[in-house]
């Protein structure tokens, strides 16, 4: 990198640094009573760090994936369990996805694209909003732009099969912190074997190299898994309830659950869920769900709009959640109460949108390159239409987002520079 390139890199990164420090101290707070998913990892990582394992109440629990929480175990043994230590963590976590941001769009298209890339994630405010809780969002990225930068585009499964392996461990590792990097990992490994240049024969040994390298990261946590709770529970105990929550009679009778989540007690059957273990629910709320489809087909299509609608919104606002419905901020604070009556999300979303969207059409020449890109895309977005619609499940895609508006802008600055006028040439 020039010079030049490296101070912009380097300002970038200190703006995301003053926005997060900004909005986790200022906003929220760093001492602020953690909320929702916040407490579960956060119990967990205290539970690891005091060395009672992978525990709940001293119960082992395999509801949620276990490379974030051993993260957060590791931080509480070295700071003790601190909201304020864990929220300082996700802010150094999001300085990371924005420098990875800059680093895999180099790959694809050049320094100058990466240096807007990199300033459009800075200032991304669902980024933002993700480095002020402490959740599994930022170090997902990390490990998912990680695999991307080692390995950028499905023709490069035929390059250097130690790259391949190293990207298939983070794509593994990616699995256990969010299981969204599952079927992100099919995709990559699809895409390899079938356009991925030279031979078909590499191509093919790379692939079942990396398939082995993925079930070697997952395997023992689902034998784990498997051996606490008397059965075969994969990556986590939790995806029937989060199936079921999103595929229910109340989601299409209560306007404002549509497209999202309706909450545990409003199920049917709530009282009986309750009471049974782990694996139990997680299997009898997979059997509900699947049940409530097969017996309301018609409502199918109708479900599949209002999760698509409500993933792809520009508003932040929708029903119980959103970065705007205040339910997170603090509004004890000035910029708290600022917070829950703006939208600054929806602002965003109305200016780097469409500039996403032309960078898609830009590209499309190079579709094959951009496969990968393509595919943290789809696979978020298959997630949610099969599970429920949130503006924190699309937070992984925020940086292909960027990466695509930056490809525009890059591409709009190139023309609007005047030619260079060629200088005089003396008379003979």
């Amino acid at each position: 990198m020039t010079r030049a390139t490296i101070i912009a890199l380097v300002l970038s990164i200190a703006v995301a640094a003053v926005l997060r420090l900004g909005f986790a101290g200022l906003v929220i707070g760093f001492g602020a009573d953690l909320r929702g998913d916040e407490t579960d990892y956060h119990a967990l990582g205290e539970s690891i760090a005091a060395g009672r394992g992978f525990t709940v109440d001293d119960q082992p629990t395999g509801r949620r994936p276990p490379v974030y929480p051993f993260l957060l175990g590791v931080l509480y043994f070295i700071s003790g369990p601190s909201a304020v230590a864990a929220r300082l963590l996700q802010i150094v976590l999001g300085l990371i996805v924005v420098y990875l941001v800059f680093r895999v769009t180099r790959a694809y298209s050049g320094s100058r694209c990466a240096l807007i890339a990199a300033g459009i994630a800075a200032v991304n405010p669902f980024l933002i909003f993700m480095s002020g809780y402490v959740l599994t969002e930022n170090l997902y990225m990390i490990l998912i732009l990680g695999a991307l930068l080692l390995v950028p585009t499905p023709g490069d499964i035929n390059g250097s099969i130690r790259r391949v392996l190293l990207a298939s461990a983070l794509m593994g590792l990616a699995a256990l912190t969010r299981p969204t990097g599952l079927p992100l990992a099919i995709w990559m490994l699809l895409t390899g074997i079938l356009f991925g240049a030279g031979a078909a024969r590499v191509r093919l040994r790379n692939a079942a190299a990396a398939v082995v390298v993925v079930a070697i990261v997952l395997l023992p946590w689902c034998i784990r898994n498997a051996e606490r709770f008397g059965g075969w529970a994969g990556v986590t105990t939790h995806g029937g309830i989060t199936f079921y929550q999103g595929n229910n009679p109340q989601v299409v009778a209560v306007p404002h659950y549509r497209g999202g989540v309706a909450p545990l007690e409003a199920l049917p059957q709530a009282d009986k869920i309750a009471a049974m273990t782990e694996l139990e629910r997680d299997r009898f709320t997979w059997a509900m769900g699947k049940e409530f489809l097969r017996q309301n087909k018609r409502d199918v299509p109708r479900l599949l709009w209002w999760k698509w609608q409500r993933f792809w919104r520009l508003r932040s606002d929708m029903g119980l959640s959103g970065v705007k419905s205040g339910w997170w901020w603090n509004k004890n604070r000035v910029l708290g109460r600022l917070a829950s009556s703006f939208d600054v999300g929806f602002v965003y979303a109305v200016i780097v949108f469409p500039l996403f969207l032309a960078g898609i059409v830009l590209t499309v020449r190079r579709w094959r390159e951009f496969l990968f890109l393509y595919g943290i895309v789809v696979a978020h977005t298959a997630v949610a239409l099969v599970f429920h619609g949130s503006i924190r499940g699309r937070i992984p895609i925020e940086p292909v987002i960027a990466l695509f508006a930056a490809v525009t802008v890059d591409r709009l600055a190139r023309r609007r520079k005047p030619e260079s006028q060629p200088s005089a040439v003396p008379p003979a």
